[in-house]
Parts: C-alpha cells; structure tokens; sequence
C-alpha cells in the first residue's frame, strides 16, 4: 500500500513513499515545484531579489520598496520542515481571525456515526476484538494484510474513501487499548472487528453538540483540554518502533492515523505526473551543469517503483498521523506534551506542535477526518 499526502488542503502535507526504511509527512510530492523548489517559495524569492535590485540600482528608492522586498524574501525563508515563514504567518494570521469557540455534534444514526463539524459527514465504525494489545507496527500480518486488501478495493471501486484506525490509553481502560476503525462508505470489515457506532467518539467529546474553545496551544472541551501533535518524520529505519513507543506511553494518549484512498485511474495520473516533473527537473539540473545528488536520485528511484507498482493495481493513500494529549488542567497537558516530545525525539520521531492550528488538527483527526 503506497502512501502520499493530503493535496486537498495544502495547510496538512506529507510526501509519497513506500520506502521501508523512512517515511516523511512533511512535504508532499505532489505540490507544484519548480526546478525542485516549492512553486510559491521560488516566486517569492525571485520577486523579492528584483524589487530589492530596482531599489538599489535606481536612485531615490522608496522606503515601502525596500519593505515589500525584505518581506517577499523572508516569506520564502524555510523555518520548520517545509514550512515557509510566509506559511506560518499566514498560519497565525488565520488563527487571530478565526472565532474562538467552535461547535462539534455527534449524532448515532442507525448503524452510523453522524459528525457535523466543517460540513456533515456519516462514519461507519468498527471496534478491534482486542487479543492482547495492537499496535500500529503491523506485527499482525494478517491483520495489516485484512486492511491492505480493503484499502485496495476501494481504490479499484473508483471512490475517494477516507479510513482511519483511532488507537487511543486511558486509565480506564487499563492495561488495554481502545481501537477504533472509520471508514465514510458502508463496506463488509474483515472479521476482526465488530460495528459499534459509539466507538468513533474520542475522549474530550460525548454524543450531542459540544462546544470547544481553541487556544494558540490546545483545545478545551467541557469533559479536559487536548493538544494535538502531527507526525511529519521518522528516523531512518525505525518507524515501527517509533510507533510502537508512542502506542505503548501512558495513558491519555491517542494515535490517529487517517489513509485518505485515491481512486485508481486518478492515482495513476499523479504518479505519472510526479515522475515526470522530477525527470525534467534531472534533465534540466544536469544539462545546466548543476550537481543531481544520490539523495534526488534516490527520490526520483522511488517515485518510479512507486509508478510502477500502482499501474499494477496498488492503492495509493493520502496519508496523516496525529497525537493527541489530554489532561485535565493545563499545567498536566503541558507536562504529558513535553514527555511525549522527548519520548518521540529519543524514537526518532519528529512532530509538529500545531501552534495556532488545534482546532482544525482536532477536527481532523476525528472519524472521517472532517475538512480534509
């Protein structure tokens, strides 16, 4: 099962991989670039050089001139992963105008869990018959396999599907997990699970309208107050136990992985199109004389299997992974976020602190990935 990112809303990236030995969902393939470099960034960059060469080769430049030039290169200046400054800005921006109380509703509808936050959707969920405590490291052959072969088949049916498997500790539930699988369209489970509606509502949320209220660094419902964290690197060659660490810390920790299936015929046209902007980016580094590394080689190797293997009938996913702390007061979020930091750091795993953005990466994260 390939991978990708979700290209719906450019606010939540990742990248096309299946390489087994790292996975990065910090910049997506198939974002427009230009000989290599993000579209909007090298647009900001080269109109900020000429305004800032007008300004200093014409006499008697402007003040404003010398401003708009600063601040064009400067938005184009990378600060996190690959985040631009201008992203981020506009990111609080966005924050400062949005309204501070948000409501969410979450209605039982026969065998269906309605979610009405950004527009309504319908969840069918499913509950694990736990045998012992999963995880997300796939050691569960046939389980993982179960799931591949669902994934597939909606690819093949022609529909953009989104599925979710919601893991998620608590103190009640002791030594145990409680997972949740989502899917938006009615389909047969493998046998492994059982329809449970209720299953699909996390922890911070109860059936009904609830209201959150979204600071700069959580959201704070009625029942505790949340921050969610995205996953956006792995260290090379330990995914697994990168996600096996985070799944098996404390309690009040719940891991949200959302697969967003890309039809067959449209995934074929993106990988198709990746592959050829990165070769023309080859050709054109090569024939200017610049040096094409063995890290690009690799890349463009990879999106050529990965072509490969989807015109063989492989799924291709949109992919996003998110943790979420809970606590009951902030000074207890603040303490279990800076200990999932450094467990997360010490098993190669890097996340983004989501400043200014919990409430879409709250909403996001529930069943059937509202907004995506």
């Amino acid at each position: 099962m390939l991978t990708t990112a979700t290209m719906g809303d450019q606010w939540l990236v990742g990248i096309l991989t299946n390489s087994p030995t790292r996975a990065s969902l910090g910049e997506e393939d198939a974002w427009p670039r230009w000989w290599g470099v993000a579209r909007h960034r090298l647009i900001l960059g080269v109109v900020g050089l000429v305004l800032g060469a007008d300004a200093l080769l014409r006499p008697g430049p402007r003040w404003w001139e010398w401003v708009v030039a600063a601040g064009t290169v400067g938005g184009a200046v990378p600060v996190s992963g690959a985040t631009s400054l201008g992203q981020w800005c506009a990111t609080q921006v966005r924050y400062f105008l949005r309204r501070r109380i948000q409501w969410i509703s979450l209605e039982c509808d026969d065998d269906a869990l309605v979610v009405d936050v950004h527009g309504v959707q319908r969840v069918w969920c499913y509950e694990f018959v736990h045998r012992g405590r999963l995880d997300l490291s796939q050691r569960d052959v046939i389980l993982a396999s179960h799931l591949s072969r669902m994934v597939e088949s909606y690819a093949a049916g022609g529909d953009l599907v989104h599925v979710a498997l919601h893991v998620e500790t608590a103190e009640a539930l002791g030594p145990r997990a409680r997972t949740c699988l989502s899917v938006n369209v009615a389909a047969p489970v493998p046998s492994e699970w059982r329809a449970r509606s209720t299953a699909g509502v996390p922890r911070g949320l109860s059936l009904g309208r609830t209201a959150i209220i979204e600071r700069r660094h959580y959201v704070r419902t009625p029942q505790c107050v949340l921050r969610t964290l995205r996953v956006t690197d792995f260290a090379a060659g330990r995914a697994s136990a990168a996600l096996e660490t985070l799944g098996e810390y404390g309690s009040g920790l719940a891991l949200s992985l959302h697969a967003g299936v890309v039809p067959l015929s449209r995934a074929r046209r993106l990988t198709a199109r990746a592959v050829h902007r990165v070769g023309i980016d080859a050709q054109f580094a090569r024939g200017a004389g610049f040096r094409w590394s063995a890290r690009d080689q690799k890349g463009l190797d990879a999106l050529r299997e990965r072509e490969e293997q989807v015109a063989q009938g492989a799924a291709l996913c949109q992919w996003a992974l998110y943790v979420v702390v809970s606590a009951d007061s902030v000074p207890e979020l603040d303490r279990r976020v800076r200990e999932t930091c450094d467990a997360s750091r010490a098993a190669g795993l890097r996340l983004d602190l989501g400043v200014g953005v919990q409430g879409e990466w709250f909403a996001w994260q529930l069943p059937g990935g509202p907004g995506w």
